[in-house]
């Protein structure tokens, strides 16, 4: 699959101004064989946040750009929650695999 089409799509479909609140950090990148999306946000408390992980299965048949769309739909989702999680008790934040 082509990760970098999946992140453009990504892109297009998700806009951090338009869907965020000021002073969110989300960072798609691709590295190896999948896309990952960090999404961060500091509070006065403490860091929050979520990562949203692209790892397709070879028998899945989604392109590129219905995966990148997928990944902007769970960002847009678990910011509709409000508060965003705080890392968790080994340091880790919350991780979602699409």
């Amino acid at each position: 699959m082509d990760f970098q089409a999946a992140q453009t799509a990504f892109e297009s479909a998700f806009n951090a101004h338009k869907h965020g609140r000021e002073g969110l950090n989300v960072v798609p990148e691709v590295s190896g064989d999948h896309f990952h999306v960090s999404v961060r946000f500091q509070d006065v408390d403490a860091e929050r946040g979520f990562d949203v992980v692209a790892e397709p299965l070879p028998s899945e048949h989604r392109s590129a750009e219905e995966l990148g769309q997928e990944v902007a739909e769970v960002v847009r989702r678990e910011l509709m929650y409000g508060q965003l999680p705080a890392r968790d008790e080994q340091g880790s934040f919350k991780r979602i695999v699409v």
